[in-house]
């Protein structure tokens, strides 16, 4: 997405409670004026984080999509009908949403962006955005011929906690949306019951979905079960697979990924538990995202610790045994040894 060109063309602000406490919701009946020096900023804020997000999501219903009642004030604020009333009636829909006992009052931001770049075509959008943590911070006040420190709360800039982006785009598959959740793993209540929305499974959804798999398998199986070799040996071998190969294929990635038998065992066991657990189904074959690859390429990192006092981590994939270094027993001296190989010494 390109958001050079990017400007806000409404913005109004609610408050809504938890509707299990009673808290009730704060209406505002007009959008608000934004100046030119409050757009800048606010299109920072409200953009920024979805530079780098690649989980696409749409909206779902399980009989008919026109029952998303998000979907469809979205669809309304597009086909240029009221904004505010549309606005309103999300605010309601939130906090009819809210029961949680966790799920704390706070603001809801809702924009209508116009001029976002997204698949080479400019098209406008809609950000919902709840904050429900504010930060305190000092102001300095002036009073008669001193200034002095005090204290206020308010919205902290840097940071989105729960934020929709839907673009104007595919309206009849469910828009295309990205979504920020950082409390997703406390309460999943705006994912599933404020906006009912689903990812996308694309070549990105396969890729990132298969080497989470990988990664809990080092974590669950391998690492409680192996050599450390032998986990730093799958890691490098599967971050290895996904750099070198344009497409995936799960039988030419169990032929090069492990040549122990029982690894291999353990792995297929372990994918589909991990599937049936997840409700996932892992295709055969799908293209591979290289862009994903590259963010979990640290997550494969092993380290070998030895007694309480040293650590030695892989920085990256090319260390493997046999090649970089060798792992043996001293029967003098009744311990372990590893021996490392380098041409140079930084």
């Amino acid at each position: 997405m390109d958001f050079s060109n990017a400007s806000i063309d409404k913005l109004i602000v609610h408050q809504v409670g938890n509707k299990q406490k009673d808290e009730g919701v704060y209406l505002s009946h007009n959008p608000q004026s934004v100046e030119p020096e409050l757009e800048n900023k606010l299109l920072h804020y409200f953009l920024k984080p979805f530079q780098l997000e690649t989980d696409l999501h749409r909206f779902t219903h399980s009989s008919n999509l026109s029952f998303n009642e998000v979907y469809m004030y979205a669809k309304s604020i597009f086909e240029n009908s009221d904004f505010a009333e549309s606005a309103e009636r999300i605010a309601s829909h939130l906090y009819d949403a809210s029961t949680h006992p966790k799920i704390m009052m706070g603001e809801l931001l809702i924009v209508h962006f116009k001029d976002i770049k997204f698949d080479e075509e400019f098209r406008d959008a809609i950000g919902i955005y709840k904050v429900e943590k504010k930060d305190m911070f000092f102001k300095v006040l002036k009073n008669n011929d001193s200034l002095t420190l005090g204290t206020d709360e308010g919205i902290n800039a840097s940071k989105i906690e729960k934020g929709c982006f839907i673009i104007n785009d595919d309206a009849e598959e469910g828009y295309n949306i990205y979504n920020i959740d950082i409390h997703q793993k406390v309460t999943d209540y705006w994912v599933n019951k404020f906006l009912s929305i689903a990812p996308v499974e694309n070549d990105s959804f396969k890729t990132k979905q298969f080497m989470n798999m990988c990664k809990g398998f080092v974590d669950d199986v391998v690492t409680p079960n192996y050599e450390k070799s032998e986990q730093v040996d799958f890691g490098n071998n599967c971050i290895d697979f996904f750099e070198k190969n344009e497409n995936f294929s799960q039988r030419e990635f169990f032929d090069e990924m492990a040549s122990n038998e029982n690894m291999q065992e353990d792995f297929r066991t372990y994918r589909d538990n991990y599937a049936d657990e997840s409700s996932l189904s892992f295709d055969d074959d799908f293209g591979i995202s290289k862009d994903d690859v590259k963010k979990y390429r640290n997550s494969f990192r092993a380290s070998i610790t030895l007694d309480e006092s040293v650590q030695i981590k892989f920085l990256n994939n090319t260390v493997q045994e046999g090649r970089s270094y060798e792992k043996g027993y001293d029967e003098e001296t009744g311990q372990f040894y590893y021996k490392f190989f380098f041409e140079e010494e930084y």
